[in-house]
């Protein structure tokens, strides 16, 4: 336990420290975390029988953050085709021919490349007149932490039904919702947060929806990273962080809370 402490305070003080230094640290973050995660997510895939090339994503990432970082975002969709037409000519052109392989590793590119490319993409100021990265790290990542901590303890105190005994044994829908109505008072902090430091962009009410909605992503971000870990049969993704797993152990819940957290504001900006 007090391992466990040590390093997740250290990792949450150089995840902060990266973020909030400046545009550079924090897109360069982003990227060594996804090069990571996807060495991470490769050996899992690897357990379930899978073959993944890692220069696909490799390569989408390096050059969609740098179209990015140029306002030329649009440029990274024509950019994936290329590499989905590559990917499909070298299995062709080796003779080796296995379509499971392939799109195994072009599903690296959905999660967790474009989750962390749409992080790059909030944290260049080019894109908005506003800055607009801090509300949504705060509204993705708090409410996700707040929800997944007291679902852990409402869970233990009132759990009796499973919500995905095949996945994740120990996690019930008491939990989960005591988890959720925790998410919803988070917002009114992260409200108040923001507005102190004048960094709120939309109303009370509509950043505890957000909150909200990032509790229910980052449960099933949860679900979604342990769901690949038991058809691999492995406890974590790796050891990189003692205590705690690898980095998809960590950022599980984030790669589909930030993207929610995004979609909400967009409707509301």
């Amino acid at each position: 336990m007090k391992q466990r402490v040590i390093f997740g305070a250290l990792f949450a003080l150089i995840t902060l420290s990266m973020i909030v230094f400046s545009t550079a640290t924090r897109v360069l973050f982003f990227v060594v975390c996804f090069l990571i995660a996807c060495w991470e997510m490769r050996k899992a895939l690897k357990k379930c029988g899978f073959q993944v090339e890692l220069w696909p994503a490799v390569g989408i990432c390096v050059f969609g953050t740098v179209l990015l970082c140029l306002n030329k975002a649009g440029y990274i969709f024509p950019a994936c085709m290329i590499v989905v037409i590559a990917l499909f000519a070298q299995m062709i052109l080796t003779g080796k021919p296995n379509v499971k392989n392939v799109f195994a590793t072009l599903s690296v590119l959905v999660y967790p490349l474009s989750p962390i490319l749409l992080m790059v993409y909030i944290s260049v100021p080019i894109h908005a007149v506003d800055p607009i990265w801090p509300a949504i790290f705060l509204n993705a990542i708090f409410p996700a932490i707040v929800s997944d901590t007291f679902a852990l303890f409402g869970g233990k105190k009132f759990g009796k039904h499973k919500l995905s005994p095949h996945i994740s044994p120990n996690k019930t829908v008491e939990g989960l919702i005591c988890g959720l109505t925790a998410a919803l008072l988070s917002g009114i902090a992260v409200h108040y947060i923001l507005v102190a430091f004048s960094a709120s962009l939309i109303p009370l009410w509509a950043e505890i929806l957000t909150a909200f909605v990032a509790a229910v992503a980052g449960a099933f971000g949860d679900l979604a990273a342990s769901s690949v870990k038991r058809e691999a049969g492995i406890k974590d993704y790796s050891n990189l962080i003692p205590g705690h797993g690898g980095m998809l152990d960590r950022a599980d819940s984030t790669l589909f809370s930030i993207p929610a957290c995004f979609m909400v504001y967009a409707f509301f900006i």
